[in-house]
């Protein structure tokens, strides 16, 4: 039987309806899983992808995991196709074979037809773990060397089967972390986030047929695309460049360049990062994954973010980086801060478009992105646990934007202590923080006079202090922007934000000479503040402020 064409109110409904099923198996992972970086700070994504691996739909949840997950898909499929059934579920966190790095795990669901002979879709989520093994508490070390000293690596294989868990498999991973009773149940929650979506995809399935579903996942992606070419068309052609800068590679050494020249053309950019960095001694490596959604931000950024997220919106863009580059590492290559780097080139190309497009411009972001974790026995339970924080800063302020299909966005300040550009991860609470671990939050607070000035004002930073309260414990940090040649820019006469600070103090008080990143050892009465960095102000001062829009600080 010939299915009935796919009308525009179907296909809206079903659009809809595939994100939705996102959104929920969201809901589902963060209401179930035990750590505070899932649940409470929201480090995860959630998508739903064809029978190929092409993403279809995702969740609005992290940029950084935009179009990555697709490849984790796809190289399950090269791996496992012959051998798939019902009830399969895989892991993989492999950071050559799709994976962005280790922490980040993903947990995968085949999702078959009625008579379970070959899959109809794959459901999909990613979520950073707290803990996945390695040397550090936390497994992410800018100083590491090499992929083997972060964690347990592994590529697709079978997390569940019909029959339950795969026991080999779990008690491996729970041999390689500090907290397996947490790590499993995220783990978990991620599978059970998966059935979720597998179950809204099999209702969807019966009610408008196999065949129409299918049609439905072709068509949201050439929708993708065709939205992307349109938006990209509108804009001027034109070629454009710009040059950031990391504080250093990682490890000590000089600072890692990011090279970013934009060529559009009709309805197609190229996005060419040939001119940056060599891949460098430290973690700070970008593995292609998150190289390639630092690009899907970007498209995002200029075209329209209401244009549905999925493998159709790269089509029109071309991406040169070659291999060997800090964006496109040879294995092994250590990669588990390759977030500092990503963010970094997100604030480079958004520089680079708006030379291009003057009606984008924004000014510089805060992409220092901070984190501290810390093993130590939990105040709840005295089992070992992992404490990890991400603390953002002020956004750049931006001037007024002209969409291409008419509509007006006014000028406006940056915004107050958030995670920028390719993070959406929450400050970890005062509460849960004392509860879960044996640190104190003395102080989170706003930073005066750290925004940039201008017509429109940058976004304030954030200053926090963490108190040790228990037995000596291991300590990694690491943040950037503290170079104040690349703290955040302020642009169109605006000026440029503050750079980030790292204070670490002993228990009597005297300030400690640490490394902006690194591991340290810090005894019961320690602490640790960071103040992160104010975003740029748009606009030349001389200019007034707009009527009612003052801010004080």
């Amino acid at each position: 039987m010939t299915p009935r064409p796919l009308d525009p109110i179907t296909f809206g409904v079903l659009e809809a309806a595939l994100r939705s099923a996102c959104e929920e198996m969201g809901g589902a992972l963060r209401r179930s899983a035990y750590s505070p970086i899932i649940r409470e700070m929201l480090d995860f994504s959630c998508a739903i992808f064809d029978a190929n691996g092409r993403l279809v739909a995702q969740g609005e949840f992290i940029p950084a995991q935009l179009g990555a997950m697709g490849l984790v898909v796809r190289e399950t499929l090269r791996r496992h196709r012959a051998t798939l059934a019902p009830g399969d579920v895989f892991i993989a966190n492999h950071p050559y074979l799709g994976g962005a790095h280790t922490p980040d795990v993903n947990v995968l669901r085949p999702v078959f037809d009625g008579r379970g002979r070959r899959p109809v879709a794959w459901t999909g989520t990613v979520a950073h773990q707290v803990d996945f093994g390695g040397a550090n508490p936390g497994t992410e070390g800018a100083d590491h060397a090499q992929l083997f000293a972060e964690g347990l690596v592994l590529p697709p294989v079978r997390l569940e089967t019909a029959a339950g868990p795969v026991a080999p498999i779990v008690e491996i991973i729970a041999a390689n972390v500090r907290d397996p009773v947490s790590t499993l149940a995220d783990l978990r929650a991620q599978a059970a986030a998966c059935l979720v979506g597998e179950r809204r995809l099999l209702e969807l399935r019966v009610r408008y047929g196999g065949a129409r579903l299918r049609a439905t996942f072709e068509a949201l992606i050439d929708h993708a695309e065709r939205r992307t070419r349109a938006a990209l068309a509108a804009l001027p052609d034109g070629e454009a460049e710009a040059t950031g800068f990391l504080d250093d590679d990682g490890a000590g050494g000089p600072p890692t360049r990011i090279h970013v020249q934009l060529s559009k053309h009709g309805e197609a950019m190229t996005v060419d990062l040939t001119g940056s960095s060599s891949q460098v001694a430290g973690g700070i490596n970008v593995p292609w994954a998150s190289t390639l959604a630092s690009v899907a931000y970007l498209v995002r950024a200029i075209t329209d973010p209401t244009i549905p997220a999925n493998d159709g919106t790269l089509r029109p863009v071309s991406i040169v980086c070659p291999e060997g580059s800090v964006l496109n590492p040879r294995p092994p290559a250590a990669v588990s801060v390759r977030h500092l780097t990503i963010q970094r080139l997100a604030d480079t190309m958004v520089r680079a478009a708006a030379a291009l497009w003057p009606e984008v411009a924004v000014a510089g972001h805060f992409v220092g992105f901070f984190s501290l974790m810390a093993e130590g026995p939990s105040p709840r339970t005295g089992r070992p646990t992992v404490l990890q924080d991400v603390v953002g800063g002020g956004s750049g302020a931006h001037g007024a934007r002209r969409y291409p299909d008419g509509r007006v966005a006014p000028g406006g300040d940056g915004l107050d202590a958030v995670d920028t550009h390719l993070s959406n991860v929450g400050l970890l609470s005062a509460e849960v923080c004392e509860v879960e671990y044996p640190w104190r939050l003395v102080r989170s607070e706003l930073i005066r006079d750290s925004a940039g000035d201008g017509h429109w004002r940058g976004g304030r930073g954030i200053r926090r202090t963490y108190k040790v309260l228990a037995e000596p414990q291991r300590v990694v940090l690491y943040c950037e922007q503290t170079d104040p040649r690349f703290r955040p820019w302020g642009a169109a006469g605006g000026e440029d934000g503050t750079p980030t600070r790292l204070i670490v103090r002993d228990p009597s008080g005297r300030r400690m000479r640490v490394p902006s990143k690194g591991t340290v050892t810090l005894a019961p009465g320690s602490t640790v503040t960071i103040e992160t960095g104010g975003g740029g102000g748009f606009g030349a001062t001389a200019a007034a402020r707009p009527t009612g829009v003052a801010r004080a600080d």
